[in-house]
């Protein structure tokens, strides 16, 4: 009953607050890609944290790129 408690008054987050869950999305997606993916396990720790800096530099850059867009279009 506690569970369905939280979809009929769901909490209501701003657009900036949700940008702050990107990164923890980006760690467990990473943490469980590279645990089924890996060889051995003494480099996980490691293969995880490359992979989490790889998909932080590309939201980046793709967030970067679509601003420039935004901002630079020339037919707006």
């Amino acid at each position: 009953m506690m569970i369905l408690a939280l979809f009929e008054r769901p909490m209501t987050l701003h657009f900036y607050s949700l940008l702050w869950l990107l990164m923890p999305l980006c760690v467990v997606v990473a943490i469980v890609y590279k645990t089924l993916r890996t060889e051995h396990l003494s480099r996980l720790p490691g293969e995880i944290a490359r992979l989490v800096a790889y998909m932080a530099a590309g939201l980046g850059i793709l967030a970067l790129g679509l601003w420039m867009l935004h901002e630079y279009w020339p037919f707006s």
